[in-house]
């Protein structure tokens, strides 16, 4: 174990490595929201969604909870790891502004326990912005994208409503701030996101300051531009998928989140990659069309499929395990 991270105050030694790991969750816009109370019996932890991260354009909170669901996942399958087992008590409460939302308790994993195979490949997990190729996805993985809620559907048909989607958030300032609240320059920030991360050119990141300055796009000719690039790249792969829940309850998006994370590890298990494009769900007029394109009840998240010729070129940053504790 990495004697740095033993003095870090009030998380118990054995579990360091687990939280640190951990931290390797996504989150939109890297904001990293979680924020992580060790209890006094040293084996739990209150997991809690801090909206001094909040993200502006999350009114109804799916983010959050996706997030957090995420976030509890990644826990879950890193545990044996660490030879550590995991229970999970949701709780889903809210006070003011604090979402609590779950407690984990660790406990030492059982002599010849039964492992989860995605165990092997979370910390392999990473979003692969890159274009994709046309290698078709496999029966055995498209089955197992189903059985985790994913509505699996060619990419063509929701290019109409991605490009809508795209063009009426470039043109809304919530959504343009958002970009900028979390766009970081410097490339050793703990959070957000860098043009190198987001494999934008700099062209691409010359207009993306541009939008920036503009505070938002109001020329359809300037919104169809910026929104080229991204639904050329989501329609050029041979698979997308749209991640269904049963309805809006913080239960249901909690439970999402942690089938969305699922669904990336399995994707990276079976030698694919993935991106979210959830443009078009987020924008509340959009998210309809996606749902009756793709017979879902309720889509959560939508995000492309396939395979890539080259890795992604830059893991995001982390905050260090101190900084998102609670005392």
């Amino acid at each position: 174990m990495d004697t740095a991270l033993e003095s870090v105050a009030g998380v118990n030694p054995d579990h360091l490595g687990l939280l640190n790991a951990s931290l390797r969750a996504p989150s939109a816009h890297n904001a990293q929201p979680w924020k992580i109370k060790p209890l006094p019996d040293g084996k739990t932890y209150e997991l809690h969604y801090d909206h001094n991260d909040y993200l502006p354009d999350d009114p109804d909170d799916r983010d959050a909870y996706l997030t957090m669901g995420a976030f509890v996942e990644t826990i879950v399958l890193e545990a044996p790891n660490f030879n550590l087992a995991v229970t999970v008590t949701p709780k889903l409460s809210r006070t003011g502004d604090d979402l609590f939302v779950a407690e984990v308790s660790f406990s030492p994993l059982a002599p010849g326990g039964q492992t989860d195979p995605l165990s092997a490949w979370v910390s392999k997990r990473s979003t692969n912005r890159n274009h994709y190729t046309k290698d078709a996805l496999t029966p055995e993985l498209e089955t197992s994208l189903k059985d985790l809620g994913n509505a699996l559907v060619e990419p063509k048909i929701l290019k109409d409503v991605l490009t809508e989607a795209s063009m009426k958030s470039w043109a809304n300032p919530r959504f343009v701030h958002d970009l900028k609240v979390w766009y970081r320059s410097d490339k050793h920030a703990g959070d957000g996101y860098t043009s190198p991360q987001m494999h934008l050119s700099p062209v691409v990141t010359a207009a993306l300051k541009f939008a920036f300055w503009r505070g938002n796009l109001k020329s359809k000719f300037m919104e169809r531009i910026y929104s080229t690039r991204d639904v050329a790249m989501f329609t050029a792969a041979p698979k997308a998928a749209v991640l269904s829940a049963t309805d809006m309850s913080p239960a249901a998006l909690f439970d999402a989140g942690r089938r969305l994370f699922r669904s990336w590890v399995t994707i990276i298990a079976a030698g694919y990659v993935y991106h979210p494009f959830s443009i078009a769900i987020d924008e509340k007029s959009t998210a309809p069309q996606v749902a009756k394109l793709s017979n879902t009840p309720v889509p959560v998240a939508l995000y492309r499929i396939g395979k890539s010729n080259k890795p992604p070129r830059a893991m995001s940053n982390r905050k260090p395990l101190k900084d998102v504790l609670l005392s």
